[in-house]
């Protein structure tokens, strides 16, 4: 893409999605999964939204946060260049308190862009809040391990999760200890 701020136009973000030359990060993949957005309303929303707000990081790049609606469904999507002509959808999620106040604006309270300091989500700048996690998935050299009752962060916006040292630490101890409390089923899918 050529572009002096190299950040996502309208245009050319819709063409990626119109032509099927994106991709979504696991980060958007984990909401799909959760039913919070589909990839559906992931593409109404870029076909016929627009940029509210443009991020810049100096690590990982600019993107773009796109409003738009699938039905009357309010979706934010937020979109960086893929660096090989194709679209990298970061991000997407319904717009919800206590981060908007609106589809379309920051609450004054919760809603601060990411580039204020303050303890923010690294990843969408939403931010975070303690929590009680009721099922972490955890993989570890190619097994699952589901563990209960972890104590974390949360970014209300995204959904990214956050644990301390300590509790991954434990976690680990959990399973070198092997003493599972029980065993739950599992489906699997074959693409």
């Amino acid at each position: 893409m050529t572009d002096l701020v190299d950040v996502p136009k309208i245009d050319w973000i819709r063409d990626r999605v119109k032509n099927s030359h994106y991709q979504i990060s696991e980060h958007a993949l984990r909401f799909l999964m959760l039913g919070k957005v589909s990839v559906k309303e992931i593409e109404d929303a870029i076909l016929n939204g627009k940029i509210i707000e443009i991020h810049r990081h100096p690590q990982r790049g600019n993107s773009s946060l796109v409003l738009g609606y699938s039905g009357e469904k309010p979706v934010h999507v937020m979109c960086a260049d893929g660096k090989d002509d194709s679209l990298e959808v970061l991000f997407a999620y319904v717009p919800s308190s206590p981060i908007w106040d609106d589809p379309k604006n920051r609450s004054q309270s919760g809603g601060k862009p990411m580039e204020e300091k303050s303890r923010r989500c690294f990843f969408c700048g939403g931010e975070i809040k303690g929590i009680t996690v009721g099922n972490f998935d955890y993989r570890l050299e190619g097994k699952l391990y589901v563990i209960k009752k972890v104590p974390a962060e949360l970014c209300v916006q995204c959904g990214e999760k956050y644990i301390s040292a300590e509790a991954a630490k434990r976690i680990n101890e959990l399973i070198d200890a092997g003493k599972t409390v029980k065993a739950e089923e599992v489906q699997v899918y074959e693409y």
